[in-house]
């Protein structure tokens, strides 16, 4: 084999610096997409549906939302799917709110969490219905 067909090695760390580099993408695109939802792009009802509209525009980037989103999430590793987590033990509408609303990353949080969705009240409680709408009876 030639040294030029040969495949340079990566160097150690590679995979950490592809997964930061596709988690700051995704929050680029987060931050892309909430002056859509201040400007009325997604409703502002806190219906099941109305969550489901701002979970396939804001969340879908990271998670599976549904079974039927557009595209998969553009994370190598994805966050968990939103059906998994309407049915973990001791979900409910009230861990789901303070979780969306609170656990937000920065540059100084190891392990990394999500990024803030800049939801607001009615928002956060549409999603966390619509999460909640997927749980397994």
């Amino acid at each position: 084999m030639s040294e030029y067909t040969r495949q340079p090695s990566k160097p150690p760390g590679i995979q950490w610096r592809q997964a930061l580099v596709g988690l700051l993408g995704a929050v680029a695109l987060c931050g892309m997409l909430m002056p859509a939802i201040g400007a009325g792009a997604a409703p502002k009802g806190s219906t099941a549906a109305d969550g489901e509209h701002i979970a396939r525009l804001i969340c879908s980037a990271c998670h599976v939302v549904a079974s039927d989103q557009e595209f998969p999430p553009i994370l190598n590793k994805p966050a968990p799917s939103f059906k998994d987590i309407a049915n973990r033990p001791g979900t409910t509408a009230e861990s789901l709110q303070r979780f969306i609303a609170s656990t937000h990353w920065d540059v100084d949080t190891i392990p990394m969490t999500m990024p803030n969705p800049m939801l607001d009240k009615e928002q956060i409680t549409a999603v966390s219905r619509y999460i909640l709408s997927l749980r397994s009876h």
